[in-house]
């Protein structure tokens, strides 16, 4: 509960850039003892995540029956809602947009990732918002980005008045945004101060008379420039109990707290709850509680029917497309988050090596069928913020690939050095902070979003090290000796996404580098790898990851560990003294029993391995860097197999020719068939050759001498 006195300010006309929103008024402002109740639901980050299921996913039309039947109530959104799933990144947002507008939302800041379909789509979604969005801090040409875009709106802020309150609102994304969405989509772009453009839209709301400020941001507590507690620190002198609340995003995190005299509130993301701010007005008192309603707190709420309805029409329009099978995987492609952690921010992944040397693979093909530069090394990364989501053991959809890819970014060319090579992996090892000497696990507990996977060459960090001093070596595929840190001739081709190449995740000696070509769209360009590395419809070649991203912090060599494993049986309970056979990798099965508690225990090669039980389970994850299998924490829990009754985890016949050789050596087996970046039927360092006439009609369409290559299917 936070509670504050305010200086009550006399209500003026409204400034000429103000919005003024009238919502349901109810109350009697005549008696100064009475209380006025205003509820602000809230959500975050939804990223797409529209789509109710009762049990994690709260859902638009749940949230929007939630306001509805809350009189003198408000919905709000900080940000990151027109981009993620499928359902956001097909229509760039749009749909997103009109769903908010029939959910009844009465205002919205925006987030980083609202840019990153470029300005003018997120000033076109704007325009077709039904309420403000509010980005104070963005300016275009000395102006407000959102000036105007909207009727009478200044685009900075908002007056919404319910039950005789008048609640004032700004909004604030990230000053980070110009690092951490496509730079070549906002170039012309000016992100301002926060603190500072805060200072200012007090001053305007106070002017207009608010009862109540509340500072919209998308900001987070963490991994920012400025944080929303900065923010609130900040507040002091004559903005000392200025700033009622903050409603927050970005950070993905569940805030519910008060600092400097200002509680800070967030939902999560993915919208598995909505947060409920309950406000209390009694003269000159504003007081104010939050709670976090998750689906089983909604369960008497009705959905809104309207918003059910367009948003099964909208996902029926999609399915078609998204459900159409593109291939097989036996085993899981791993990113997006386990538990609280990013994986392809953090560690090297099966998902990060097959993502950036289709980059590589689509490179290479452009050089060749231009003739130029063929002779020079070619490399790709990927940032691993730019995989969003894992694809399961089992068949991989267009769908999949959508969520795992959503930013329609382009496959750019540049020439690099190794010197630039060095400051490019420094960058990528920026959140290293420390590794256990025992085990291995990275001691870190914040992870980057432009952590690189990558292709055609091998890097060793130290965790341990000293910031800018944490790349030990980096050396070339099919080269012995690693390259010289100080070489600033030798020309090395890179290829990455735009974002990368124009500076984006802080890679700013990228940005000025020219640009020598274009190697298609990112998903076009993975599915297409995705095609040529598939024998019979299964992926081949990405079993494990391929060691190219090695942690050799003070005093760790790697070395097999053991993954503990908890075995449960359908009814969730853990199963003493079990006999079963498991899969790593996909590979053969192996024999193992549990312990009295339940606990699978098995010897695996140093890094990351996917296990199941039965072929027809989702594998779990496992890995002594991330610490997955070997620790439990708030950021990692007990990786769980169920041990079906059907037969199909039972302890494998040796007269069938299952293996029960030691897991350590089929895992070393595994290991080094995945150091080659092709596919296990291709020769060692050798990519799948991009389909023939893709090349043809890339190469036919470009007139020039250095003709852009599409990469299109």
């Amino acid at each position: 509960m936070m509670m504050k006195k305010f200086l009550s300010a006399a209500l003026i006309l409204c400034m000429p850039l103000s919005m003024t929103v009238s919502a349901q008024t109810a109350g009697n402002q005549e008696d100064g003892d009475a209380v006025q109740e205003v509820i602000i639901y809230h959500t975050n980050d939804t990223h797409g995540y529209l789509s109710g299921d009762g049990e994690e996913i709260v859902g638009i039309a749940l949230a929007a029956g939630l306001k509805e039947s809350t009189p003198n109530s408000i919905l709000v959104d900080a940000g990151d809602a027109t981009q993620g799933l499928p359902l956001a990144s097909l229509t760039k947002g749009a749909d997103v947009i009109e769903l908010m507008n029939l959910a009844g939302y009465d205002l919205m800041a925006p987030g980083n990732h609202e840019f990153d379909f470029g300005t003018e789509t997120f000033l076109s979604n704007a325009q077709k918002a039904d309420f403000p969005v509010l980005a104070a801090n963005i300016y275009r040409n000395g102006s407000p980005l959102l000036k105007d875009v909207q009727e009478d709106s200044s685009g900075c802020h908002a007056v919404l008045e319910q039950n005789g309150v008048r609640i004032g609102f700004f909004g604030l994304t990230t000053a980070d945004t110009a690092s951490s969405t496509n730079p070549a989509g906002i170039k012309d772009l000016e992100f301002r101060d926060e603190i500072e453009t805060a200072k200012t839209e007090i001053n305007h709301l106070e002017e207009e008379g608010a009862d109540v400020i509340v500072a919209m941001c998308h900001m987070g507590n963490m991994d920012a420039s400025c944080t929303s507690a900065d923010l609130a620190d900040a507040m002091t002198g004559e903005y000392q109990d200025k700033i009622d609340i903050i409603i927050d995003g970005h950070s993905h995190t569940v805030e519910n707290e008060e600092t400097n005299g200002i509680l800070i509130v967030q939902t999560g993301s993915g919208m598995a709850g909505i947060g409920k701010l309950t406000l209390e007005v009694r003269g000159d008192e504003v007081s104010a509680s939050e709670e976090l309603l998750g689906p089983a707190d909604l369960a008497d709420i009705v959905p809104d029917a309207a918003v059910a309805e367009r948003l099964k029409q909208i996902e029926s329009s999609q399915s078609d497309l998204l459900g159409e099978t593109v291939g097989t995987t036996e085993t899981t492609l791993w990113a997006g988050q386990v538990g609280m952690v990013a994986l392809t921010r953090l560690v090297e992944t099966n998902y990060g090596d097959f993502t950036a040397d289709a980059f590589r693979s689509a490179a290479e093909t452009y050089l060749q069928t231009l003739g130029t530069d063929t002779d020079l090394p070619v490399i790709a990364v990927e940032n691993g913020g730019g995989i969003r989501a894992m694809s399961p053991n089992g068949d991989i959809t267009m769908g999949d690939l959508i969520s795992a890819f959503p930013f329609s970014n382009t496959i750019y060319l540049k020439k690099v050095t190794p010197a630039i090579l060095y400051e490019v992996m420094e960058v990528s090892g920026t959140a290293l902070d420390g590794q256990d000497k025992e085990n291995g696990m990275l001691l870190q507990q914040t992870n980057s979003g432009g952590f690189l996977q990558i292709s055609g060459f091998t890097t060793v960090f130290n965790p341990d090290g000293e910031e800018g001093q944490k790349v030990v070596s980096i050396t070339l595929d099919g080269q012995t000796e690693p390259l010289d840190r100080e070489d600033t001739t030798t020309e090395i081709m890179m290829a990455s996404n735009n974002y990368i190449m124009s500076g984006g995740n802080d890679y700013t000696m990228l940005a000025d580098l020219p640009k020598y070509g274009e190697a298609g769209g990112e998903l076009e360009t993975v599915q297409t790898y995705l095609e040529s590395c598939m024998k019979d419809g299964v992926l081949q070649g990405y079993a494990g990851t391929g060691n190219r991203i090695q942690m050799r912090g003070d005093g760790y060599e790697p070395k097999d560990y053991t993954a503990s494993i908890l075995i449960a049986d359908q009814s969730g309970e853990p199963l003493a003294g079990q006999e079963l056979s498991y899969r790593v990798d996909g590979g053969q099965r192996q024999n193992g029993i549990t312990d009295e508690n339940g606990i699978l225990q098995i010897t695996l090669s140093d890094g990351a391995h996917g296990v199941r039980l039965a072929d027809t389970q989702q594998e779990i994850y496992v890995d002594n860097y991330s610490g997955f299998g070997i620790t439990v924490d708030e950021f990692r829990e007990q990786p769980v197999l169920t041990f079906l009754s059907d037969g199909s985890c039972d302890p494998v016949d040796e007269e069938r020719g299952e293996t029960t050789e030691s897991q350590s050596s089929e895992e070393t087996e595994s290991a080094e068939a995945a150091d080659s970046t092709a596919p296990a039927a291709q020769p060692e360092n050798s990519f799948p050759v991009v389909p023939v006439a893709v090349v043809v009609i890339a190469a036919a369409a470009a007139a020039a001498v250095w003709k852009k290559r599409q990469n299109k299917k």
